[in-house]
């Protein structure tokens, strides 16, 4: 998983690349916007043809946590995990940690 900080640069890269919403993070007083890109080879082909289900339950995970609905973050936990090729797995066990 590549990170990408801002998001003017993830919407440069949404085009052609996979580009997934993760948090928001301050630092110094400044808010940042994080996303990750994730490689074209790291999803395969099978996962290919549900790959925008995915994207939108990946959102809603993200949406959960940040308006706090931790029980649907718990959920989708595990109907997330392992796609993306596994990329993202860590981000959802953190956010997952964080919220017990």
């Amino acid at each position: 998983m590549q990170l990408i900080f801002g998001h003017d640069n993830a919407e440069q890269l949404r085009e052609q690349h996979t580009i997934l919403e993760l948090e928001s993070v301050t630092k110094d007083g400044v808010t940042l916007d994080v996303y990750c890109l994730v490689p074209a080879d790291k999803i395969n082909l099978v996962e290919l043809p549900q790959l925008e289900h995915n994207r939108k339950l990946h959102q809603a995970f993200v949406d959960a946590y940040k308006s706090q609905d931790y029980k649907i973050c718990r959920d989708l936990h595990e109907h997330l995990l392992g796609k993306f090729g596994g990329e993202v797995d860590s981000f959802y066990t953190e956010i997952i940690n964080r919220i017990k």
